[in-house]
């Protein structure tokens, strides 16, 4: 079976990293896939490009990942399979304690996902869209108090139609013990409607410390216009509100946010032009009460 991988792998690298590398087990007979894809992006920004000690000036940025997915299916028809990144595999302690990557398993809309996996409430109701090739800060992001990366997560997930529904639950905080992690008493839910012309979406979320939280999200697409918006009311967080509109024109889509946490304000415009074959040209500013001065990137993203 190794054997078998390293040839349909090698193959793989051969042909493009956008392609699957499909291979059967000898030891069930059954169709299995390993799928290599990735994402890329390179430009200039003025901004901390991750690091928040580092001054404003203009600076090169940039990032590349590999994404390996795996899928596969008992003979009852239940789905089964596993996502992770370069890069997620850190640490051996990360690894068993389900900080990195995913697994899952689905049927007839059901999934039952554990690992690094959003939260129920972060399912449901998810972002506005943000500006710039490389984030300028994620201010369009809304703060949700958990499955931050820090803690091994599991969410059930139920799609039927228009509706949607999520429930998860996580380790208690990885931070205090991540070599030796319990269960926790953190819940989320979040539910979600999606007519296609517009969408509604509620999530709560309830952590080990007593914290909870509120979040709504609405939308709304209507030909080359999609507007979205993001309200939360949260111990752990703090109260935010975020709106993004979306117009797209051609191969050009234009992209505006205002967002406020907690009293800091942040708005963002930028640009998308799609080049066709996976990349696009970005370009973004944000302007936001949390910086010491506007921050602006132009730059190519590319996806695998």
């Amino acid at each position: 079976m190794k054997t078998t991988l390293l040839a349909s792998t090698a193959l793989v690298l051969s042909v493009g990293a956008a392609a699957a590398a499909d291979f059967t087990m000898a030891d069930t007979g059954h169709d299995h896939s390993i799928t290599l894809s990735g994402d890329a992006r390179m430009g200039i920004t003025n901004n901390h490009a991750g690091n928040s000690n580092s001054e404003y000036h203009l600076k090169f940025s940039s990032r590349a990942r590999v994404q390996f997915t795996g899928a596969g299916e008992t003979d009852g028809g239940l789905g089964f399979g596993f996502s992770f990144r370069s890069g997620d595999h850190g640490t051996t302690d990360a690894v068993d304690n389900g900080l990195a990557g995913s697994v899952f398993v689905s049927k007839g809309g059901h999934t039952l996902a554990m690992g690094d996996v959003d939260s129920a409430a972060e399912a449901a109701v998810g972002d506005v869209s943000g500006v710039g090739f490389e984030g300028l800060g994620s201010y369009n992001e809304t703060p949700f108090d958990l499955n931050d990366g820090r803690r091994s997560n599991l969410l059930y997930s139920y799609t039927g139609g228009a509706l949607s529904f999520h429930l998860g639950m996580a380790n208690a905080d990885d931070q205090i013990d991540p070599n030796d992690p319990e269960l926790g008493d953190s819940i989320s839910l979040g539910v979600g409607y999606d007519a296609g012309t517009f969408n509604v979406a509620l999530g709560f979320e309830s952590d080990e410390d007593g914290n909870d939280g509120v979040f709504l999200g609405a939308g709304a697409d209507i030909g080359a216009f999609a507007v979205n918006l993001v309200a939360a009311d949260s111990d752990g967080t703090g109260d935010y509100w975020a709106v993004s509109a979306d117009f797209t024109s051609g191969a050009t889509t234009f992209t505006v946010f205002a967002a406020d946490n907690d009293g800091s304000d942040t708005w963002g415009l930028g640009a998308t032009h799609d080049l066709g074959g996976g990349a696009a040209l970005e370009a973004g500013v944000v302007d936001s009460d949390s910086e010491d001065e506007v921050i602006y990137d132009l730059g190519i993203t590319m996806t695998f």
